[in-house]
C-alpha cells in the first residue's frame, strides 16, 4: 500500500510517495513560476499545476523502484486561496490570480464596514488574501470573464478536476474564501450577495479527507497513474503542514518560516469570545478547528533583504547567516516589518517597512539583523494573541528558514519560548498523508494514524536566552508603539 501526495507550494511543487509506515519510496520536484508584476498583481500560469502534476506522476512512476500497481491513492495539499477562473470545459480563461495578489484592496477597503458581520460568519474580518474578493474583482474589473466562468476553482480543485474531472473541494479551503459560514460549513447566502459571487460558480464542499474522485482513463493515458486510483482532499498546505509536526491537540501551535510566515494553533471548537484579531478556520481534521495568523513577508522578505542591502543576484544564505552570527546582540535600531502589508490582527494592506533608531553608527549588518528580529516579533505578537484562546503547548517550528541553526536561535530568543524542529523537512506532505490514511480508513483518527506509524522524527529543541528574551520584549512594544503612531497619523 503507498500514497502519492502532491504538495503544491509557493515556489515548487513536490509528489512524494509514502509506504506504509511513512517510508519515502520515490520524490519528484518541479519549480513553479509566479510572476510579481506592477500594482501588486502576481499571477502564475495554469499550466504550471497541469505540467508539474504530469511530469510528478510520471518521473515516480518511471522510477524503477516503484510498483505502478501499489499506487493506492493520491492525496492533493496546496497553497490556499489563488484562484483560476475555468469555463464549462475546464479551461482557464485568465492566469491564476495568487494568494499574494493585492489587486483586490479597493473592494476589501468599500466593503470593510461589514467585518464585524463577516467575522461572525467566517472567522475573519475582509482582507486581500481570501479567494472571495478577488472573484470580486473578477466581476467587477473583466466582466467579459466572469460571464464565460463555469466554476472559480483554487489550484487543488483545479488538479482535481484535471484527474477526476470533478469539481470538489474541502472546508479547509473554503474557509479562505469568505464565502463559507464557519459553524454550518456551508456557501452563505448573504456573504456570496455581499461578495456578489454567484454559488453555482462554486465547487461542491466535503470534508477533508474525503476521496472526491478516481482518475480517467485519459488521464492514465497522460501518466500512467491506473484509471479509478482514488483522489484525496487532504485540505490545505498550513493545516496539514500542522498536522505533520504534531499539532492536533488544542494548544499545540506550528510557526511556519516560508515565503509567507503563519502560525496555526489547534482548538477542538470554534474559540469562545472569538475576537477579530486571529482567523479561525477549518482544520484538516475533520469537525476540527484552527486559529491562524500570518506574517504576509517572510523568508520573501529575508531574501529582498540579500538582494537590497547586499547586492546579491543569487541568496547566500550561509553568508545571511554569518551577517546575523557577528551581530550576538540585541539591535539597536527598529523596523516596521510590514514590507507586503500586515494581516491580522488590522489587515492593514497600505502597512510599508520603516526603519527607525538609525544613526551614522549603525551597520548594515545591524539593519539586516533588525529587520529579521522585527519579523520574529511579530510572531510573538500573534502568540500573545493566542493566549486569549489557548493555553500554548509545544511550539514547532518548520520551512525554509529552520534549516539554519542560527535563525531557530534567534527566534526561540525573540518568542521568549522553547522551539522544537523535526527533521523531517517534508511535514506538509506528512500530514496530507496521514489524513489521508484516516480518510482511507485504515485508522479511525488522525492520533491514532500517528501513534501507529510513528512521530516525524528526532526533535531539536532551541531554549531562549532569558536576558535577550526580556529586551526583545521591551523591543517589541517600541516596534508596536511606533507602528500605532504611523498608522494614527
Amino acid at each position: 500500500m503507498s500514497i502519492l501526495v502532491l504538495d503544491v507550494g509557493t515556489t515548487s511543487m513536490r509528489g512524494i510517495l509514502y509506504g506504509a509506515q511513512g517510508e519515502k519510496l520515490s520524490v519528484a520536484q518541479f519549480p513553479n513560476h509566479v510572476k510579481f508584476l506592477a500594482d501588486g498583481v502576481v499571477e502564475e500560469s495554469p499550466a504550471d499545476w497541469e505540467n508539474n502534476t504530469e511530469a510528478i506522476i510520471r518521473a515516480i512512476l518511471a522510477d524503477p523502484s516503484v510498483d505502478q500497481a501499489a499506487v493506492e491513492a493520491v492525496a492533493i495539499t496546496s497553497q490556499r486561496s489563488s484562484i483560476i477562473p475555468v469555463d464549462r470545459d475546464g479551461r482557464p480563461l485568465m492566469d491564476t490570480i495568487m494568494w499574494q495578489d493585492v489587486r483586490n484592496r479597493d473592494i476589501c477597503r468599500r466593503i470593510e464596514h461589514q467585518n464585524p458581520h463577516t467575522f461572525a460568519r467566517t472567522g475573519s474580518r475582509v482582507n486581500t488574501v481570501f479567494s472571495g474578493s478577488k472573484m470580486t474583482w473578477v466581476r467587477e474589473e473583466r466582466p467579459e470573464i466572469y460571464g464565460q466562468v463555469f466554476k472559480f476553482v483554487n489550484i487543488p480543485e483545479y488538479i482535481n478536476y484535471l484527474m477526476c474531472g470533478e469539481y470538489v473541494s474541502d472546508f479547509t479551503y473554503a474557509s479562505r474564501s469568505g464565502l463559507m459560514n464557519l459553524r454550518d460549513k456551508k456557501w452563505d447566502e448573504e456573504l456570496l450577495a455581499l461578495y456578489r459571487v454567484d454559488k453555482e460558480k462554486l465547487c461542491e464542499l466535503r470534508e477533508p479527507g474525503s476521496v472526491v474522485g478516481r482518475t480517467t482513463a485519459e488521464f492514465e493515458k497522460r501518466t500512467g497513474l491506473k484509471a479509478g486510483t482514488p483522489v484525496i482532499h487532504a485540505g490545505g498546505d498550513q493545516q496539514c503542514a500542522a498536522i505533520g509536526q504534531g499539532v492536533t491537540r488544542t494548544g499545540n501551535t506550528e510557526i511556519v518560516l516560508g515565503t509567507g510566515g503563519f502560525l496555526m494553533a489547534a482548538c477542538d471548537e470554534v474559540p469562545e469570545a472569538l475576537t477579530d484579531d486571529v482567523i479561525c478556520n477549518a482544520s484538516s481534521i475533520a469537525g476540527k478547528y484552527v486559529i491562524e495568523a500570518n506574517v504576509l513577508a517572510c523568508s520573501a522578505a529575508y531574501d529582498w533583504l540579500g538582494h537590497q542591502l547586499y547586492g546579491m543576484k543569487e541568496i547566500n544564505y550561509r553568508f545571511l547567516e554569518q551577517e546575523l552570527e557577528s551581530f550576538p546582540e540585541v539591535t539597536d535600531c527598529l523596523v516596521i516589518p510590514y514590507i507586503k502589508g500586515r494581516g491580522v490582527p488590522d489587515w492593514n494592506a497600505n502597512a510599508k517597512a520603516i526603519f527607525a533608531d538609525v544613526s551614522l553608527s549603525t551597520t548594515r549588518t545591524e539593519l539586516f539583523k533588525s529587520f529579521v528580529e522585527s519579523l520574529f516579533l511579530e510572531f510573538r505578537n500573534h502568540l500573545d494573541i493566542f493566549r486569549k484562546y489557548v493555553p500554548l503547548g509545544t511550539v514547532y517550528v518548520s520551512g525554509g528558514m529552520t534549516k539554519s541553526q542560527t535563525v531557530n536561535q534567534l527566534l526561540a530568543d525573540v518568542l521568549g519560548m522553547e522551539i522544537v524542529l523535526r527533521d523531517d523537512s517534508e511535514a506538509t506532505a506528512r500530514g496530507a498523508w496521514l489524513v489521508a490514511l484516516t480518510g482511507l480508513g485504515y485508522y479511525e483518527t488522525v492520533d491514532e494514524a500517528i501513534h501507529a506509524v510513528g512521530d516525524a522524527g528526532a526533535e531539536k529543541r532551541y531554549r531562549p536566552d532569558p536576558q535577550k528574551s526580556a529586551a526583545y520584549r521591551e523591543k517589541q512594544a517600541r516596534m508596536n508603539g511606533l507602528y500605532q503612531k504611523t498608522t494614527a497619523e
